[in-house]
This record gives structure tokens, C-alpha cells and sequence, in this order.
């Protein structure tokens, strides 16, 4: 039964149709409500949503048709029959420019009014049909979609780089950006939890949820304590405001879980989509090399004794000690269950090697840049079974063990001092400071680093500074201001300096991309 509102300044017109409407048509129409004037009418409608508005054309104050027209701009779904006592032309091309399904001159007739009430009625079921029909052709789009998104981000999580191809999954899905960021998540219960596979799926389900709803970014599925979100970017603009703005959402929402080690994130820097499984790659390298501060050896995902053991790794490679790093990750690649590698366990030897790219680069063994194309794991990742990813563990060994001899010899203290610089350049740190955290003097630091690295505390904190700038001027929507300050320098103008005096260039000149520039740049 269709809700009917009958609008008309004369009352005798309203009744009269009310009646005809009682009489001889009450099994298909109820009148719902009456008007006598335009503002009556929104008001009316407002309140009562009728499906079929009968409007009188001329009224007092607000006019039938500036009546339609309000009503319409405020999203009811009325089909609007026009009644009016003048046959004019223009009042009709009006109305019907409005969407108004008929019109009826006074004296309205029963039949007449039947007639066009029946055919407001039939567009009202037509229309109810179509948007029936949108409604489950959306619902099936949106399953299609979240069925294709599934299957990209698996692909992009297990399929190697030669296999990947990123191109069939963004057409499908209408992806128009060519650049993103990954982000890798993995989730740690904390030891003794009842029922760490559920406390690791509730986990998952609230930061799912995070980033569907509350970011722009694709969050993946849950794959052996896994997840992996793909935040798009355009072609030109500024990444890093949606890279930081992503971030704060994650600590916001997630700051609990984070700060207890539960949930660990890593980032991969802006790259092609056709790269993001290398990016994901080192993104997870990343959350799975931060050290927890609980459990030590706990956590599941660390084939062959845990943290412990890549601990030992890394230490064994550094002091240059091949054999007890070999030793290592046997004891790591014996524990593995069969032929077939589970993820937990191959991402367990990844983070092996990734701590260790990451260990050599705060000491200085590698560049950045070197540190990076190293960290480029799909060898190991893609490894068929546990032969071949032995065999692809221990190649990295010997390059890892020929970097490691070639690698300056530092005494103990300054390669704590050099560690304490690579991991707090973009902080206002000075020689005193540093000096604090390696318990030393300022005097003793200051001579340690003349006589074993030929250059002063200052110099030395400016290269490593510069180092990490230029890395950062090649990635494509950092602004100059930002780089400056993520490098430790307040202020632009001189950092700018700095880095001409460094590479006889300005950051701008050095910049593969459009940057943003200081006020003033020498």
C-alpha cells in the first residue's frame, strides 16, 4: 500500500480527494497526511515520508513547485502528480523539469485520479526494483572486490617478484595510482597467553578493522600470524603527509599493543606497485628484526632458538667469527620441520639476515643504499623447500662473512658510540650526549674517534647525516624542510648549506624529483 500526502490550500479540493481515495482506491493508497501550504508541504514530507505527494501548484508563500524542488534537495524519494486549476504551459515544462511524474487539472475525476495515482504507484515499484537490483549488484561487486583484494595482497605477500604482477590485480580492482607503501604486521601474544592463536586473530581482526575504516589503505588477509597493508600513491603530491597520517592512525589505535611488543609494524620506503613485494619484503624484514623486550626466544616466529640465536648470528658476524655465525643458522635451518617450509619459519631466517644487513649498516659496514639492495630477500623467500633455502641461507652467509672482514675494526667503545649515532642522528644529539650513553668522557670520546676514524665527533655525525639525506632526496614527495628535519636539522636554510659544502650541490640540484624549497637556499 502506497503512503499518499495531499497538498492544497483549499480545503474542500483536499477532501474531496480524501474521499474519492477512501471510496474506491483505500486497498492500494492511504492518505497520510494533509497541507495547505508550500512550507507545510517540506515540513510534512519530512516527517510523514509519503511515497506519492499530490501538490497544488499555486499557494501562499512557498509554491507547489518550489515545494518539489526543496524536497527534492533534501533526499526524499517522493513521486511528485501536480494539481492546479490553470492549463498553462510553462507551469507543466516547469514541473516536469523537476522530475514531476503527471499533471492533473481541477476538478480532479476518481478515474483520473486513479489513473495517474496507479501510475505513480508502478514507478514506485520500478524504482524500488532498480534499487533492489543496484543494492545486490554493489553487494556482488563488493564481494568480487574483496575477493580480488585477497588474492592481491596474498600474491603480494607469497609470490615472488618474478611472479607477481601487480598490473592484472590494480586494473581489476580500479587502481589508478603506480606507487605505494607496505606495511608488515606481525602479531606476538605475550608468553603464557591461554590461547595464542585466538589472542593472535582478535589481534588481527581489530587492526584490520583500523585500517579498512580508518585509512585509505588495502589491508590484507591473516597469513601465519601475518598482515600486510598497501597504502596507494599518486604519481605527483605529497607522500609523506599520507604516510605520516597513516602511521598516527596505527599508534593511535594501536599504541597498547605496540609499546608491549604484541604487535610489531614495519614500513618499506614509496615504491612502484610492480615492486611491492620486495617492499613487503623489507617492511617485514623490519617488524620481525625489532628486538621485544619480553620473551626472549619466545615469540614462535624465530626458527632454531629464537631471538637468542639471531642474536648470536649477528654478534659471530661482526666480530668477524664465520664459523660460530655458521653454526647459528645450521642450528636455525636443522630445526626446520620438513621439505616444506612453513611462512613463520622461512620469515624467521629472513629476520635473521635482516638484523644483521641492519646491524652492519649502524655500524657502518654498509651504506644505506647498499644495506637496502641487500635487504632484497626474494632469493631466500622464494627458496623451494628446505634444501633450497639452505643452500640460498648459506650463499648470504658468505657475502654477509666477506663484508664482515673487509669491515673497519673499531675498539668497543666507539663502535658503541658509532651504533648510538646511526640510531639517533635525526636527534638533537651532541658529543656530550653521546658520550653519556657509551659511559664515557667527552674528552676520551672526542680522541677515539680522531685516532681510529681520522675525522672528529662533529664531521663524523655530519656524514652520517648527509649519507641518510641523499637517501632520502631520491625518494620521490619528500619536501627539502622534511628531509632537513628527519636528518636532525632544524633548519633548512642550514642544512642546505651543509649539504652543498658536502656534495658540491644543492638538494634541490641533488633531487631526482620537484621538491619543495626553503625560503632562502645559497
Amino acid at each position: 500500500m502506497k503512503r499518499v500526502l495531499v497538498v492544497d490550500d483549499e480545503r474542500p479540493v483536499v477532501d474531496a480527494v480524501e474521499l474519492m481515495v477512501r471510496r474506491g482506491l483505500s486497498d492500494e493508497f492511504q492518505i497520510v497526511g494533509d497541507a495547505s501550504s508550500g512550507r507545510d508541504a517540506v515540513e510534512k514530507a519530512m516527517a510523514l515520508s509519503p511515497d506519492i505527494v499530490l501538490m497544488d501548484v499555486l499557494m501562499p508563500g512557498v509554491s507547489g513547485l518550489d515545494a518539489v524542488r526543496e524536497i527534492r534537495a533534501r533526499g526524499l524519494p517522493c513521486v511528485f502528480i501536480m494539481v492546479t486549476a490553470y492549463e498553462r504551459f510553462d507551469i507543466a515544462r516547469e514541473a516536469m523539469e523537476l522530475g514531476v511524474l503527471d499533471y492533473l487539472l481541477k476538478p480532479v475525476s476518481r478515474d483520473k485520479l486513479a489513473s495517474a495515482l496507479r501510475a505513480a504507484a508502478g514507478f514506485v515499484d520500478r524504482r524500488f526494483e532498480l534499487e533492489r537490483r543496484e543494492m545486490a549488484h554493489r553487494e556482488h561487486e563488493e564481494r568480487l572486490r574483496s575477493f580480488v583484494e585477497e588474492a592481491f595482497l596474498r600474491a603480494l605477500m607469497t609470490d615472488g617478484r618474478a611472479h607477481f604482477d601487480a598490473g592484472r590485480y590494480t586494473e581489476a580492482l580500479g587502481i589508478c595510482e603506480t606507487r605505494a607503501i607496505v606495511a608488515a604486521f606481525t602479531f606476538l601474544p605475550l608468553p603464557g597467553a591461554p590461547d595464542p592463536e585466538s589472542e593472535k586473530r582478535a589481534m588481527y581482526e581489530r587492526l584490520r578493522s583500523t585500517v579498512r575504516y580508518k585509512t585509505r589503505a588495502l589491508a590484507g588477509p591473516f597469513v601465519a600470524g601475518f598482515m600486510v597493508a598497501v597504502l596507494t600513491l599518486p604519481d605527483s603530491g605529497d607522500d609523506w603527509k599520507k604516510i605520516q597520517a597513516f602511521r598516527a592512525v596505527v599508534e593511535r589505535e594501536h599504541g597498547e599493543e605496540l609499546s608491549r611488543d604484541s604487535l610489531r609494524v614495519g614500513y618499506s620506503a614509496a615504491v612502484p606497485l610492480a615492486e611491492a613485494t620486495s617492499a613487503w619484503s623489507g617492511a617485514l624484514m623490519e617488524a620481525l628484526s625489532r628486538r621485544s623486550p619480553v620473551g626472549d626466544g619466545e615469540d614462535g616466529g624465530i626458527a632454531g632458538g629464537g631471538w637468542e640465536n639471531v642474536h648470536a648470528f649477528v654478534a659471530a658476524l661482526v666480530s668477524g667469527d664465520t664459523g660460530r655465525a655458521r653454526v647459528a643458522l645450521d642450528r636455525a635451518l636443522e630445526s626446520l620441520p620438513g621439505e616444506a617450509v612453513p611462512l613463520p619459519d622461512r620469515y624467521g631466517i629472513i629476520a635473521m639476515f635482516a638484523e644483521a644487513y641492519r646491524d652492519f649498516e649502524r655500524r657502518g659496514f654498509l651504506s644505506p643504499g647498499d644495506a637496502r639492495e641487500a635487504m632484497n630477500l626474494d632469493d631466500i623467500r622464494t627458496a623451494e623447500g628446505s634444501a633450497g633455502l639452505a643452500l640460498a641461507s648459506r650463499s648470504r652467509l658468505d657475502a654477509l662473512a666477506a663484508v664482515s672482514l673487509r669491515a673497519p675494526r673499531w675498539s668497543a667503545p666507539l663502535a658503541q658510540a658509532i651504533a648510538f649515532v646511526r640510531g639517533n642522528y635525526g636527534k638533537q644529539i651532541s658529543l656530550e650526549s653521546t658520550a653519556s650513553a657509551t659511559m664515557l668522557s667527552p674528552n676520551r670520546l672526542s680522541r677515539l674517534f680522531v685516532e681510529e676514524t681520522g675525522r672528529g665527533f662533529s664531521d663524523f655525525l655530519n656524514e652520517v647525516r648527509m649519507e641518510r639525506a641523499r637517501e632520502l632526496l631520491c625518494e620521490p614527495g619528500a619536501s627539502i624542510k622534511q628531509v632537513s628535519v628527519e636528518c636532525g636539522y632544524p633548519d633548512p636554510n642550514y642544512f642546505s648549506r651543509l649539504f652543498k659544502k658536502a656534495t658540491g650541490m644543492t638538494p634541490t640540484a641533488f633531487s631526482s624529483g620537484p621538491m619543495e624549497e626553503p625560503d632562502a637556499e645559497p
